[in-house]
């Protein structure tokens, strides 16, 4: 892998170089340049930070990093102004979804998405089972891409999958079938069998 495709996988997983670069040099040049444009959602001016809707200073809007466009990364190396050489290793569910990003050419919360249901696909046994391992290895797993997601991202991603389980109702009903009876069904019996586990556990 070449330094700029690092380098980009690096800011896509963001939450921990950003760990890393919360006070120091680098963290500013990041800063500078989303903050260079006007942020096309929360309407902060270039040079200042955005808001919530409470006006509360907050991490740049998704719209304002798509409008600014990827830092470059390789440009301040070269110029001597990316110092940053720690190099961390991304947990499995992150490597996943770049990977659908790279195969389905999508953003970053459907690759996420594609990412959480195909962790939930690989551990299936274990999780039909009800093995506490795989549990942890899952919320584990998870856990880990929301924290380094952080919030607005992790909405992003619960938006999609909520889409995607819509999407999927639809299709399983039918033209013709009831999308919330079938909905109401699946949960009812979710958790039927989960109490029947308790049950039998105890």
């Amino acid at each position: 892998m070449g330094v700029e495709n690092e380098l980009q996988q690096n800011a896509t997983w963001g939450g921990e170089w950003r760990r890393h670069l919360r006070s120091g040099p680098e963290l500013q040049l990041v800063r500078s340049w989303y903050r260079r444009i006007e942020c096309p959602m929360c309407k902060a001016a270039a040079g200042r930070a955005c808001r919530t809707g409470n006006g509360h200073p907050t991490d740049h809007h998704r719209a304002r990093r798509d409008a600014a466009g990827m830092p470059p990364y390789e440009e301040w190396k070269q110029q001597g102004l990316w110092q940053q050489t720690r190099t961390s290793t991304m947990p499995a569910i992150l490597k996943e979804a770049e990977k659908a990003r790279t195969d389905y050419t999508v953003d970053v919360a459907l690759g996420d998405a594609v990412a959480v249901i195909r962790l939930f696909l690989a551990e299936q046994l274990g999780l039909a089972l009800g093995d506490n391992a795989t549990f942890d290895r899952v919320d584990d797993a998870i856990r880990r891409l929301l924290q380094v997601r952080g919030p607005e991202r992790s909405a992003d991603l619960i938006t999609v999958l909520g889409g995607l389980i819509t999407g999927l109702l639809a299709t399983a009903a039918g033209p013709d079938g009831n999308k919330e009876a079938l909905f109401d069904s699946l949960i009812r019996t979710h958790v039927n069998e989960v109490r029947n586990a308790i049950h039998r556990q105890r």
